[in-house]
């Protein structure tokens, strides 16, 4: 079955060419590799590499770099299934699998169902928004399996040229650890630390970001057209507020990508890490309050300590990009609408829940053997019908997460049908 859509004719490329568990196997020389690469992640905000041998098919590499990746996924999740970030070329110039240097393994962090991340993504590809391609990975580390992982393509050089063009080599922008986009002045300074460059490290002009912030902000509509992709920002919104992913943008405020392209010097919004999509991260609401999420969802404003002032205006309108876009009647008509075909095409509930379907089953066996994941079996089998609600661990448990997890089948119909009449012609 193929993918459920894609932004663009895409080379095929063997990791992500149908729906695949690849085997990944990885050896380390020394005898406490995990103790180092822990040391080389925690604490550090450019985390090292570690060497490894790499296998995958007829595919041997002596040396390639990797190390630990995540937040949550990392600090909060219980045993030794980390992520990985994996860059084949960081100790041998050249090495690449078909012109791809850099993925992810990522390790279901919160998803018992082992297919949020994939047809997230999926969905993403079908509106025509620049979204990594993914499979799946059988990993074993020195002759131990070491458990199913969600194989991610890497966002960086080979992406950008793929998804844009060749030769494209704009300024890539993450929204980590909180880019709002809130206006905090017209020197880069502020934004360096609540915003990631992801590439041309060399030149530190940050220039374009801060115009970009200044203009959402400060100028009108037309000007913002001018360097920003207004189509492709309302899709991304639209995405989010319908899978209800909100450790996004339009939640948690981060864990997104800004790349200005060269071709017409406009920005593009697209998504990255939507493991908690279909109301997994519920910032404090319940799982009936996340399938009703109002069309223009935005977090409330902080509150402020006993008898001081309220917040000033910029705290209490966090999110810039969703409510400029949004205040605009023609703009949030072409938001509804954009809701509207999802639910209509890709994103509607007998695809999105038949697409699920098939992928449990081609993991199924997978998920059974691995002994390091976070939820038993019995939970992955039940997480496509039944709501996960926490509860204290028994004797000898590892500690669950503390935020409800909504079964799948049933968020997806009751938030379509919260939906739809609210996006209709």
């Amino acid at each position: 079955m193929p993918l459920l859509g894609q932004q663009q004719p895409l080379d095929v490329h063997p990791l992500f060419d149908g729906d695949a568990v690849h085997e990944i196997r990885l050896t380390f020389s020394e005898p406490g590799w995990y103790e180092q690469l822990r040391a080389n992640f925690e604490g550090r905000a450019d985390p090292v590499y570690m060497e490894a041998g790499f296998d995958w098919g007829d595919i041997h590499y002596d040396r390639i770099g990797i190390r630990f990746k995540g937040n949550s996924s990392y600090r909060s999740y219980p045993g030794q299934k980390k992520s990985f970030k994996i860059k084949l070329n960081e100790f041998v110039k050249g090495q690449k699998i078909q012109g791809i240097d850099s993925f992810a393994l990522n390790n279901a962090f919160k998803d018992p169902s082992f297919v949020r991340e994939k047809v997230y993504y999926e969905l993403a590809a079908a509106i025509g928004l620049p979204a990594p391609r993914v499979n799946y990975a059988a990993v074993s580390i020195n002759g131990e399996f070491w458990g199913l992982y969600f194989l991610v393509e890497g966002v960086d050089g080979a992406f950008i040229e793929s998804r844009f063009g060749k030769k494209e080599k704009g300024n890539l922008y993450k929204g980590d650890p909180q880019g709002t986009l809130q206006f905090r002045g017209n020197t880069a300074a502020p934004y360096k630390t609540l915003y990631e460059r992801e590439n041309n490290e060399d030149n530190d002009d940050w220039s374009d970001l801060v115009t970009l912030i200044d203009t959402l902000n400060n100028r009108d509509l037309g000007s913002l057209g001018e360097i920003l992709d207004i189509e492709a920002a309302l899709k991304f919104l639209a995405l989010d507020i319908l899978t209800v992913n909100l450790d996004s943008y339009v939640g948690s405020g981060h864990n997104y990508y800004l790349y200005r392209r060269e071709s017409d010097r406009r920005f593009i919004t697209f998504p990255w890490d939507p493991n908690e999509a279909w109301g997994n991260f519920n910032l404090g609401m319940q799982i009936d309050q996340l399938r009703r999420l109002p069309l223009q969802f935005a977090p409330g404003p902080p509150n402020p300590p006993p008898g001081a002032p309220p917040p000033p205006p910029q705290q209490q309108n966090p999110r810039p990009l969703s409510q400029k876009l949004w205040a605009d009647p023609e703009l949030a008509a072409v938001y509804r609408a954009r809701i509207r075909e999802m639910l209509e095409g890709p994103a509607h509930p007998d695809t999105l829940i038949a697409r699920m379907l098939l992928l449990r089953d081609l993991v199924r066996p997978w998920v059974e053997r691995d002994t390091k994941k976070m939820f038993p079996t019995a939970q992955f089998e039940s997480s496509f019908t039944e709501d996960f609600l926490p509860r204290p661990p028994g004797p000898g448990s590892p500690p669950m997460p503390v935020m409800p997890i909504p079964g799948l089948e049933p968020f997806i119909r009751q938030r379509a049908a919260f939906l739809g009449p609210l996006v209709e012609n």
